[in-house]
C-alpha cells in the first residue's frame, strides 16, 4: 500500500529545517574546535573531541576540512594547531577598529621616546589579544605574535582593562582557579581584586614576570567617549630593565600616550568600542 503524505509541504520544512540544524551544528562544532585551538595551543583529535564534546571521528573530519582551507595546520605529531588563514583573518578584522589606526603614531613615539617595544591589545572574554605592536630596535627586546593571545590577569594590558569593569563582571570572565603560567602569576581572585584596586588608584598596570618569567609590562587603558576600556597600550620589556627604566616613569609615558589615543575622533563619538 502506497503511503501518501497528507501534506508534503509540512514534510518538505521540515527535511529542510533538519538540514539547516545539521549545518549549523557542524558550523558551531568548527568554531569551537578552532576556538580550544587558539586557546591550548596544538591538540590531537582525541583532545579536540573531548574539548567540543563531539566523537574523534567527527573531530577529525572536522579538522581535515579546516586543514584544506588552511586554518588548521598538522603537526608531524597528529596534532592540530591553528593555520596562516586564521591570521589573515584576524588581521582583517582588526584593521577596522578606529582604535588600532588611532593608536599607531601614539605608539611609534611612545617606542622612539623610550626605546621599548609598545603593544596594542584588545580584551576578549578571559584573554587579550594583541592586535597591533612596534618592536623595540634593541638588541634585547621583548616582542610579541600578531593574534597571540594572553590570560588578562597575567599582563599590564589585561589587568588594565579589567580594572574598569565590576569585579562581578571580571568573576564571570575569568576562570576560577585562576590559571599561573608562572610562578609570578597572582594567584587568586582575591588578591586580583585587590590588585585590581592598586590598578584604579595609580592610573596603570604592571606587570613583573605575570605571563612570561623574564618579561615586564606596564599598561593603561583607552577609553571611549562612556568611559569603558576599548583597549590598552603597553610598554612591554625585558624584566631586567624594567625597574631601571623606572615604574612610575614608564606609567606616566603609557597614560600620555592612551590619553592621546583615547581624546581622538572617532573614539571620543563612542565608535570603535572593542572588550567592553
Amino acid at each position: 500500500m502506497i503511503n501518501r503524505c497528507r501534506h508534503p509541504e509540512r514534510a518538505i520544512l521540515a527535511a529542510v529545517a533538519t538540514a539547516e540544524g545539521t549545518a549549523l551544528s557542524s558550523v558551531d562544532r568548527a568554531l569551537r574546535l578552532l576556538e580550544e585551538l587558539a586557546r591550548h595551543g596544538p591538540l590531537g583529535a582525541t583532545e579536540l573531541a573531548n574539548r567540543t564534546g563531539c566523537a574523534k571521528a567527527t573531530a577529525f573530519r572536522l579538522a581535515r576540512t579546516l586543514q584544506a582551507r588552511g586554518f588548521v595546520v598538522q603537526n608531524q605529531d597528529s596534532s592540530y594547531r591553528l593555520g596562516p588563514r586564521c591570521l589573515l583573518l584576524a588581521t582583517g578584522v582588526h584593521t577596522s577598529f578606529d582604535v588600532r589606526r588611532e593608536a599607531l603614531p601614539a605608539m611609534e613615539a611612545l617606542r622612539d621616546e623610550t626605546g621599548e617595544t609598545v603593544q596594542l591589545t584588545v580584551l576578549e572574554g578571559p584573554d587579550v589579544v594583541y592586535v597591533e605592536q612596534v618592536p623595540s630596535s634593541k638588541p634585547v627586546r621583548s616582542v610579541g605574535t600578531m593574534g597571540q593571545r594572553a590570560p588578562a590577569h597575567c599582563v599590564s594590558g589585561g589587568l588594565s582593562q579589567l580594572a574598569l569593569l565590576p569585579f562581578d563582571r571580571v568573576r564571570e570572565l575569568l576562570p576560577n582557579p585562576l590559571p599561573r603560567p608562572t610562578a609570578a602569576s597572582i594567584p587568586s581572585l582575591d588578591r586580583l581584586e585587590a590588585e585590581l584596586e592598586r590598578v584604579r588608584t595609580r592610573g596603570f598596570a604592571v606587570n613583573r614576570g605575570g605571563f612570561r618569567h623574564d618579561v615586564g609590562g606596564v599598561g593603561t587603558c583607552v577609553i571611549d567617549a562612556h568611559g569603558r576600556a576599548v583597549a590598552s597600550i603597553n610598554i612591554c620589556v625585558p624584566l631586567y630593565r624594567l625597574e631601571e627604566l623606572g615604574v612610575d616613569r614608564l606609567g606616566a609615558l603609557v597614560v600620555r600616550a592612551a590619553a592621546e589615543v583615547s581624546q581622538g575622533s572617532s573614539l571620543a563619538a563612542g565608535a570603535g568600542a572593542v572588550g567592553a
